[in-house]
């Protein structure tokens, strides 16, 4: 799993892995949670619509294994660890390893207001600025990935070597 602050990279990262992975013949899936939970309205007792992502993630990966995956890659904001029991009910037997992307806040704040050009960044980076000091907490990732200023390509190379999908 990727995961990080808001603007930080995890679905660029995500899509970089998925490219590597194809060209090292890895059968694999890569999914963003975020983009399967995008459902309006959500639930007033679960305003990130976790349960829809859930039950959709559950039924993607059985249809990616029955498919041939044999890895699933995933991208995320991640507060807690405790929140991957979500995930592991979704996908029954995984061993998961959290790989965070890294960038300091002047990078994220740069990237979300390139990327909410014509929109209202405000609350993007309310959020990006919480989330840098939470996830330095320790406890969330297992290895962690500067994702700040070299070519995507490295990072997902990277993250890719840390937990052992490529020499």
């Amino acid at each position: 799993m990727l995961t990080g602050p808001v603007g930080v990279g995890k679905s660029t990262v995500l899509s970089e892995i998925a490219q590597l992975l194809t060209q090292a013949n890895m059968p694999h899936a890569a999914v963003d949670l975020a983009v399967i939970g995008r459902a309006w309205p959500a639930p007033e007792d679960d305003p990130w619509n976790e349960r829809v992502i859930h039950r959709n993630l559950a039924c993607m990966w059985a249809n990616f294994r029955d498919a041939g995956a044999e890895r699933l890659v995933l991208a995320r904001v991640l507060e807690a660890r405790s929140l991957l029991r979500h995930v592991e009910a979704a996908v029954p037997g995984a061993a998961i390893t959290v790989v965070r992307l890294r960038a300091s806040l002047p990078i994220l704040e740069a990237r979300i207001r390139h990327r909410e050009q014509g929109g209202n960044p405000t609350w993007f980076l309310k959020v990006a600025t919480y989330l840098v000091d939470v996830m330095e907490q320790p406890g969330i990732a297992d290895y962690v990935v500067d994702n700040e200023r070299g070519p995507i390509a490295d990072a997902a190379a990277q993250a890719l070597r840390l937990v052992g999908w490529l020499p």
